[in-house]
């Protein structure tokens, strides 16, 4: 999960007489539906670990303390420090073992406000994992272990190194959670996680499915429409790969990573790979851009999946690709949306369809 440091909390019509200054009206959460500038507080969210929330509690029992000069990033005035706080839980490959990365966005690298933060989560978190896991596996050890304290040391062992504290540095005016330098609070560098058979090292940086559950139920999909034969002779192009999992998936030990940035791709781009029989296309909310969409048009894949988090641009784009290819087989999939969605998307997408109309014809 993904929670950001406002200046504005987000209230309800009937609670704005309640509005207070300062500290007071900082929020850590998430953006409220339709504003940039102000954050619903949120204390606790169900759709992440325990473990998550914990870390979470501790940092709104104490981030707006005076004393420890810290300030969330004002996105008019670019000033302030705190940006986002991301969770991320996993699980370590060989014991099964939960793991949690806690990522501080920072609008600049000052490590010592974040020591008291730091030092909170480390101690309280060991704790609670300890004394999670010692309830679980108690009946394991029981009949082995002669004391309590043997147990929880053998557990204490058996947990440490399990947290991760990073600090994110994000320089620019963009409230974006991606940042131009990473460095090591607390723990490791990365966690792991496993997705349909492929284990993955996950940095704070790293694009990855945030809901690993339903990424193996997309995966599968994905799979069952892409039709491959088994064989091994089909060459599938994934685009927009971040840590290439779907490709893997796919491909299993036979894969060619190229870096670069779909947003400048050049004429010969398709110099650096043999024609693909499949492409997959998984792009970030602005959806794909108008040189990748001629880029396919002139490529006329046989088949196109497109996986999209944004149904007014997949409807945008999809509609220019079907215009231009020879077969229109094709599957789409939608991930995190609510019906609701679409009433607004069918809106923005008349907007931009005349605009995309007008630069593909340049």
């Amino acid at each position: 999960m993904e929670f950001s440091f406002g200046t504005q909390k987000w209230l309800p019509v009937e609670e704005l007489h309640e509005r207070q200054e300062g500290v007071n009206d900082y929020a850590l959460g998430l953006h409220a539906s339709g504003f940039f500038d102000k954050v619903l507080n949120v204390q606790k969210c169900l759709l992440q670990s325990e473990a998550a929330n914990t870390v979470l509690a501790i940092v709104q029992d104490c981030w707006r303390d005076p004393e420890l000069g810290l300030s969330p990033y004002c996105v008019h005035k670019h000033v302030g420090f705190l940006k986002h706080l991301m969770l991320r839980t996993g699980s370590d490959v060989k014991t099964g073992s939960p793991e949690l990365m806690v990522n501080f966005v920072t609008s600049s690298y000052k490590p010592e406000l974040l020591n008291p933060l730091v030092d909170k989560i480390s101690s309280i978190l060991k704790w609670f994992v300890i004394l999670l896991y010692y309830l679980f596996l108690y009946p394991l050890f029981c009949s082995s272990c002669s004391h309590d304290l043997g147990k929880i040391y053998l557990i204490y062992l058996l947990y440490n190194g399990q947290v991760s504290i990073i600090n994110n540095v994000n320089t620019s005016v963009g409230n974006t959670s991606v940042g131009e330098a990473e460095y090591i609070l607390y723990g490791k560098s990365s966690i792991s996680e496993a997705l349909r058979g492929i284990t993955s090292q996950i940095s704070a940086n790293s694009f990855f499915q945030t809901n690993t559950y339903q990424a193996e139920v997309l995966y599968r999909l994905i799979e069952e429409c892409a039709g491959l034969r088994g064989d091994g002779s089909e060459v599938v192009l994934d685009l927009f790969c971040g840590t290439g999992t779907i490709g893997l998936t796919l491909a299993k030990n036979n894969a060619t990573f190229i870096q670069g940035d779909l947003t400048k791709i050049t004429d010969n781009i398709g110099d650096q790979f043999p024609r693909p029989d499949i492409v997959i296309s998984d792009p970030n909310r602005p959806g794909m851009h108008l040189k990748l969409i001629k880029y396919l048009l002139k490529l006329r894949a046989p088949r196109l999946i497109y996986v999209s988090c944004n149904p007014a641009t997949c409807a945008r784009d999809l509609d220019y690709l079907c215009h231009g290819m020879v077969r229109k087989t094709g599957a789409i999939f939608f991930l995190f949306l609510s019906v609701l969605s679409f009433a607004s998307a069918s809106k923005r997408y008349r907007a931009g369809r005349e605009k995309y109309k007008r630069m593909l014809q340049t």
